[in-house]
Parts: structure tokens; C-alpha cells; sequence
């Protein structure tokens, strides 16, 4: 039984806890009454619409109230319409619409689905046709075993129809108080969510997004709600009445830009323009708070008494043995970390990356050899306090998940447990989940800001920042005449670590000599590539050397052009829009060089060379060189490109983009050669 069942005997006085929002003043008027779609509604005029758009969201409305309920509780009754215009046949698929209706809860109770209705509206002769989708047609499907959806299709459907659906759902989660989202992939001219909240319920708001909001407002509204509650068996029901100024904030978008996500964005989550809610505390009564949202102290508490995190120091009897095959007793704690860790890395099998909960028992993951992130890593936990190892859970939330916010603890927004080990004075953290994986490395996926330490007495922050990472790549090119075969040479690439995992995981998934393939086909006919050798391929905790043989072809041309980067040339502004309103965030910071020691061919001249240049990246986060030397028949060529961090925020973009314009442009020109005669 939910603790909010309680009100019927703990609430003694009515309180007045506001939603911790801004309050501002509207600059546009709220909808009340969605007026009839008319021929006006077929024709768009707005300065976020453009020919590209497929489809235009007309309008968006939601709103969630509370209402008393008869099992002595609180309901959220949250409604939607929806109106949108679907300008060619590329927009259809916007048509098939799934409602996500929650059912996991502690009683397992679905929330209802009601009040529905879909129409398909089409314009003809100047006249509004109106379709109804039937009733029939709306299809109920399991999602997951916390989600149930339903789902419809419109019918009737037609280049520059309009859709428009409505529905209601009530729910017995007020822990769950829905989120909007009032940006899209598709432009959006007006998005509105009203929320009204009793004076008991504090819930902690999270806004996301660069866009200003239209309208931005709170008030006090006098309430009052009536709950029932129905007493024990043969006990006649109460009635409970609570009144009080509940908080009614209202939110409001207009022209609203689809988003566009460009080349270097981990997710549109992080820029959607969004708000979500998560409850923070009930106030029963002036003396008595239930805080739902805790410190990280009590948060940490709590996790490790749950039986996903407890069985880690469960009397895992079972354990021994297995672990006897992969350690001694008498090797040292890290030597014993780096086998129990590589096992599991080696031999187990993730099959989801999404999560910080166990979907089965220990025993079950460790017979199987299989299990999702949270299986394979609490499990390597377990492993380690067998044998004496004490470790410590790090919840984060991967790239792709969005950011984390730290300001409070928030455990739903984090999707990713990997384990922190302390070793002498050296922390590592660990994530046996990902194969080809090196000790102490986490996957570029995690690198997302910072995770959170599970632990009663230090549950501090860990840094996780791809600003903190450095990834170096040095290739080097060596060219010579020979008197049989021509102008042949060396290709020797040391990568950065994560470049090679990277080529670690696309080797595994085919033969060495497709790799070799793959690699060598970028080359022009001209130049002949062989001979593929890979250093350290096996050694995960090391970067991996990739060397071959390379034989350029001239023929009997008068004329060669020659590009000295061979295809290690940015060879395409990965920045195209002259704008951005999100910051650019790439994996980790960068350093290439390439260097170039080539003999002038056998029968040619350099009649033309590229010009030595350098160019900084604001002052002091970036370089661009490109040095270029001919002496006698040799030629010499330096080339670097240094990022010294990550991310850059959107004031630095205009600055980032010309700075790769200039490298595109540099690194095309060529040499040169021109036959002796």
C-alpha cells in the first residue's frame, strides 16, 4: 500500500507546499477551447516552416490535474489533443500514434485509457471532410513488463490531411507525473501543458531545451478534493474533504523549430525543449513529511538494501569454486582483480546496455554466462567480495540516455552501473559488459559528464568528463624509389585507444582479410596497398599498431597530382550550418599527427608545392599545422590537428566552423609532379 493511502489518518491541517517553479509574466494567451479545424488550418504560415518540413504539429495541449479517488488516494487524470498537418505522403508514418500506459507499479494496477477519439480531416472543393477513425481500430499491445501501449492508425489519409486525436489517462502514480515535450522532429506552432498540483505535493521540475517559453507562469488556485476511503471489511466508507491553494503552472511555446541534430550531438534528449517532473516529498501534516527524494547519503542507503545490490555480499557460497579455477588464493588482490575482470569481460555475454537493475539472480548470470549490464557487473562485484575485494556500485547515465543532474538524487535518470575498485592508491572503474574492453577503461558511450558513487558514507561524484580524455594518433608514410617496382613504401598508424577499439570490435566481426579489404579500397587505382600486420591486436589494455606496404602506380603521365595526406585528409566540413543552438560535443579531445618522408619519383620534378601554414583554434583550444618542406629530391610533411577538448558551447561554434573550413581547404591541395623530358 502506497504511503499517500495514509491521508485519511495523518493529515491533520492543511499545508501549502508550492512546485518549485519560475513564475513570469505571459507574452501570449493560453488556449482554453481548441476551436473546429477549418479550411484556414490547410494553409501554414509560420518563420519555423519551411518547404523541408513534412509534416507541421498545428497545435499540442496537455494538461494533468489531481483528483481524489475512492481507494483513499490520489488519482493524476492527465489529457492531450493533438492536431497535426501531414504535407506529403513522407509524413504518414506520423499517423500510426502509440501511447505509452503504465502498469508496473507495486500493485501491478494499469492505468486507464479513455475518452478517445481520432478523426482524419480533409479538405475538398473548399469544404472540411471529416473521417472518424473507429473504436475498433484501437489496438492494445504489450510493451515491456511495465508498459502496456495502445496504438491506432488514421484512416483516410492524403497529402495535406490533418489529423487530430484526444484522449485521457488516469493513473493511481502520482510519483509519475507525466512530462511534456514541446519540440519536435517536425516544426511546431503552439505546444501548452497546464499542471495544477495539491498544496501536500512538492515535485522537483527539470527543464531542458535552448528555446524560450511564450508563456511561463504559476499561480495559487483554491482547491478541494474529496478521497474515499473505503474502510475495512464490514466498516462503512469515509468521505475526507481537503481544501487549499494548489499550484497551477502553465507553460507555452510558439514557432517552435524542428530540431535538427547535426554530425558530433550525443542525443537529442539533452536539447529537446522539455520539462519532467519527480515527486520530492508528501506533507502529510505539520509535523510528519514522507521525502521521496532523499539525500545521496540515504539514496545510497536504500539502493544497497534492495535485493539487486544486497546479494553482492550475500554468503555466495556457490561463488568459491568458480572462482578457484580463475584465481589462486595466494596472487596478489590486483592480480586477482585482473583475472576475475577479464573472465567475465571474455567468456559472458551482455544483452542490454540499458539498465542499473538485475534481471535475474546471480546464480542465474553466472551459469548462463549471460545477463544485462547490471547482471554482468554486480555480479563481478559479488565476485570480488568473495575473495576479500571490496567494490563500490557508479550509476551513470550513457550518451545516448542524456545528461545527469546531479543537484539532486534522481536515480531514474541514470541507466548504466559499471563497478569502482580501490587498488593501493589507485581507483579504477571496471565494466566487464563490454568485450575487447582494456582494465581500468570505460566505454566512449560513458562518457557523459560524471556518475555517482552507491555508498552510504562517500557517495560522491566521478568525473566522467570526454574533455578529460586525450586521444592521440600518430601515421607515418615513407615513400622510396626502387629501381624494379617504382615508388614503393610504408604505412605505420599507431591509434588512439578508442580508435582501436573500435577496429578490435570490426575485426571480430569478420575475417582479418576483409578488414584489409576495407581498408585498402579507399585508395584510388594509383596507389596499391598490401601487406596488412596489426601490433598488440589481442592486448586489450594497448593501442594497436596497423602497418602495410603501399607501391604507387605514375604510369607514363606527363602530369600527377598528388595529395601527400593520401586519404587521411578531412575531406568534408563536419560542421555544415551556418548556426547552432546546442553546444558540439565530441567524444574525447583529439591529437592527430601525420608525417610524410617521400623521395622525389624517379624521371619527375616538383613543379608545385602547398604552402606551410598554422592556424590556432580560439587562442588556445586547438591547433591546426601543416608543414611542408622540399629539399633536393626529398620531400618532407608534417601534418597535425590538435583539439585540447571535447565540447565546445554554441558561442564557440561560428569560430569551430571556420577552423575546419580552413583544414578542409588546406588539406586537398597537392603536389605537383612534372615528367622530366
Amino acid at each position: 500500500m502506497k504511503a499517500i493511502s495514509l491521508l485519511s489518518k495523518l493529515i491533520a491541517s492543511t499545508v501549502f507546499v508550492f512546485i518549485n517553479l519560475l513564475s513570469a509574466k505571459a507574452q501570449d494567451k493560453p488556449i482554453i477551447k481548441l476551436d473546429k479545424v477549418s479550411a484556414k488550418d490547410f494553409q501554414v504560415n509560420s518563420p519555423v516552416v519551411d518547404n523541408n518540413a513534412n509534416a507541421v504539429i498545428l497545435v499540442d495541449i496537455g494538461s494533468t490535474e489531481f483528483e481524489g479517488n475512492t481507494n483513499g488516494d490520489f488519482s493524476l487524470v492527465f489529457k492531450q489533443t493533438k492536431r497535426i498537418l501531414l504535407r506529403n505522403r513522407n509524413s504518414f508514418d506520423v499517423a500510426t500514434i502509440k501511447v505509452p500506459i503504465y502498469m508496473g507499479g507495486m500493485t501491478d494496477e494499469e492505468e486507464s485509457f479513455g475518452n478517445f477519439e481520432a478523426t482524419t480531416y480533409n479538405l475538398e472543393n473548399g469544404q472540411v471532410l471529416e473521417t472518424k477513425l473507429d473504436k475498433a481500430s484501437l489496438f492494445k499491445e504489450k510493451y515491456n513488463k511495465y508498459y502496456n501501449i495502445r496504438k491506432f492508425t488514421f484512416p483516410n489519409l492524403k497529402e495535406g490531411s490533418i489529423i487530430e486525436y484526444k484522449f485521457t489517462i488516469k493513473s493511481p502514480y502520482y510519483e509519475h507525473l507525466r512530462s511534456w515535450q514541446f519540440q519536435d522532429e517536425y516544426p511546431v506552432l503552439w505546444s501548452q501543458y497546464q499542471v495544477t498540483i495539491p498544496p501536500m505535493f512538492d515535485y522537483i521540475s527539470v527543464r531542458k531545451g535552448y528555446l524560450k517559453f511564450s508563456i511561463d507562469s504559476v499561480a495559487s488556485v483554491f482547491k478541494t478534493y474529496s478521497i474515499i476511503d473505503p474502510g475495512e471489511a464490514n466498516v462503512a466508507s469515509n468521505i475526507y474533504r481537503f481544501s487549499g491553494n494548489a499550484t497551477a503552472a502553465l507553460w507555452a511555446m510558439k514557432d517552435i523549430p524542428a530540431l535538427k541534430l547535426e554530425k558530433y550531438t550525443s542525443t537529442n534528449k539533452n536539447y529537446l525543449a522539455q520539462i519532467s517532473f519527480n515527486l520530492r516529498s508528501i506533507r502529510f501534516s505539520d509535523t510528519y513529511t514522507k521525502y521521496v527524494v532523499k539525500d545521496w547519503f540515504k539514496t545510497s542507503e536504500d539502493i544497497l538494501k534492495k535485493p539487486d545490490y544486497a546479494c553482492i555480499k550475500d554468503n555466495n557460497g556457490w561463488l568459491r569454486d568458480g572462482i578457484k579455477s580463475i584465481v589462486s588464493e595466494s596472487v596478489q588482490d590486483e592480480e586477482k582483480v585482473r583475472k576475475i575482470y577479464a573472465y567475465l569481460r571474455d567468456n559472458f555475454t551482455c544483452s542490454d546496455h540499458d539498465s542499473y537493475r538485475q534481471s535475474q539472480s546471480l546464480k542465474k548470470t553466472f551459469q548462463t554466462k549471460t545477463g544485462n549490464v547490471a547482471d554482468i557487473n554486480i555480479l563481478l562485484m559479488a565476485m570480488l567480495y568473495n575473495q576479500g575485494i571490496e567494490s563500490d556500485p557508479i550509476f551513470l547515465s550513457t550518451r545516448d540516455n542524456g545528461w545527469p543532474n546531479e543537484s539532486a538524487a534522481l536515480i531514474n535518470q541514470y541507466n548504466y552501473v559499471i563497478a569502482k575498485v580501490l587498488l593501493g592508491n589507485t581507483v579504477y572503474l571496471l565494466d566487464a559488459s563490454q568485450p575487447r574492453l582494456g582494465f581500468g577503461k570505460i566505454a566512449e558511450d560513458c562518457l557523459n559528464g560524471s556518475g555517482r558513487t552507491i555508498n552510504k558514507k562517500t557517495p560522491w561524484v566521478i568525473p566522467m568528463s570526454p574533455d578529460s580524455i586525450k586521444e592521440t594518433t600518430n601515421t607515418a608514410v615513407f615513400l622510396n624509389n626502387d629501381s624494379l617496382l617504382g615508388v614503393i613504401g610504408t604505412y605505420s598508424s599507431n591509434l588512439g585507444y578508442y580508435e582501436s577499439l573500435e577496429a578490435r570490435n570490426e575485426i571480430a566481426k569478420e575475417k582479418q582479410e576483409d578488414f584489409a579489404k576495407d581498408l585498402f579500397k579507399v585508395y584510388p587505382q594509383e596507389i596499391e596497398a598490401s601487406g596488412l600486420t596489426i601490433d598488440s591486436l589481442n592486448l586489450y589494455d594497448e593501442p594497436i599498431g596497423i602497418n602495410y606496404n603501399l607501391k604507387l602506380k605514375f604510369g607514363d603521365e606527363d602530369i600527377v597530382y598528388f595529395n601527400p595526406l593520401f586519404d587521411e585528409q578531412i575531406k568534408k566540413n563536419p560542421f555544415e550550418s551556418a548556426e547552432r543552438q546546442y553546444p558540439v560535443e565530441m567524444p574525447y579531445a583529439k591529437n592527430t599527427v601525420f608525417t610524410l618522408n617521400m623521395e622525389v619519383p624517379k624521371g619527375y620534378k616538383v613543379d608545385e608545392i602547398p604552402k606551410s601554414a598554422r592556424v590556432k583554434l580560439n587562442e588556445d583550444e586547438g591547433m591546426f599545422e601543416y608543414m611542408i618542406a622540399k629539399n633536393d629530391d626529398n620531400i618532407q610533411m608534417r601534418c597535425k590537428v590538435s583539439l585540447k577538448k571535447a565540447t565546445y558551447n554554441p558561442e564557440d561554434y561560428a569560430t569551430l566552423r571556420d577552423f575546419f573550413a580552413f583544414i578542409v581547404k588546406k588539406e586537398a591541395e597537392q603536389i605537383v609532379f612534372k615528367k622530366i623530358k
